[in-house]
């Protein structure tokens, strides 16, 4: 059993509870509400600094269920690649909000599972993940978390690794959705990112993994959480979800950054239709 400490709060957010919590609720109060043509499967969202990014996520935080009871999270890992996924079994996942558990029923049947793994060297510096956390503890009542660090981009394998996920959600009794950690764009100028930022937000609103996987092997767009997305796509997909509602897009230079160089972001609901 592994309690994760935070490793970014004071410097991709505020270490001080008070603060991150004032900082989380006004994001979410300035979010404009979205009418969502059906109910979330799981939600896109950035993991840049709370400053850049905290704004265009708080759409997606805003759309979720106060009752969900577990979050299965996708993120990529900035540090290493490596074949498959690795998931934190079970333990304890911290925050300056507090401790969330992480699911050990779940967690437990995820790393037997094919393309799983725990790599704790995965996990213990990256961000991508830990950025997500304080919004879950803000927005939901009482939940774990499965936290997963995908370390491939390569179809095959997330697919594996989807299927593996959508089984055990499948057979949840609990309210649960997933969410998909990821930036788009980074350092290009900033009509540039717009325009790729376009390419990959038309391509995600296909519901088309191939789309969006080929989108970004061109070039002609850029997502560093492309094995996140394709995985949480493929499982959303397999329960259910009919397609990806765009909630917000901006960039850095539209936030709190210059427009020389900027990161690209989106928020995103993938939903089930209405039975």
């Amino acid at each position: 059993m592994w309690h994760r400490k935070p490793v970014v709060a004071g410097s991709f957010y505020p270490a001080s509870a008070e603060h991150l919590s004032g900082m989380i609720r006004e994001y979410l109060d300035q979010a404009a509400p979205t009418s969502l043509q059906g109910s979330i499967v799981g939600v896109i969202s950035p993991h840049a600094g709370y400053i850049y990014s905290g704004p265009v996520a708080a759409y997606s935080y805003r759309q979720m269920d106060p009752d969900t009871e577990v979050v299965v999270v996708l993120a990529p890992s900035h540090r290493a690649r490596f074949r498959g996924a690795s998931v934190i079994p079970e333990g304890e996942y911290e925050t300056p909000l507090g401790s969330t558990p992480i699911d050990a029923e779940i967690g437990n049947i995820l790393v037997t599972k094919p393309g799983f793994t725990f790599l704790k060297e995965a996990h213990q510096f990256e961000h991508s993940l830990e950025v997500q956390v304080p919004f879950l503890q803000t927005v939901l009542k009482k939940f774990s978390i499965v936290p997963i660090i995908v370390g491939t981009t390569e179809l095959s394998v997330c697919r594996t690794l989807a299927s593996a996920i959508a089984d055990v959600l499948r057979n949840e009794k609990r309210s649960h959705a997933i969410v998909i950690s990821t930036d788009l764009s980074h350092y290009h100028s900033y009509r540039s990112a717009q325009s790729m930022d376009g390419e990959f937000i038309d391509a995600l609103k296909s519901f088309d993994v191939d789309a969006v996987q080929d989108i970004v092997c061109s070039g002609k767009a850029e997502a560093c959480g492309e094995g996140p997305i394709l995985t949480g796509m493929i499982a959303a997909k397999e329960l259910g979800a009919t397609g990806v509602e765009i909630l917000k897009y901006a960039n850095s230079g539209d936030t709190a950054g210059d427009k020389n160089q900027v990161v690209g972001y989106v928020s995103a609901a993938m939903v089930r239709e209405p039975s």
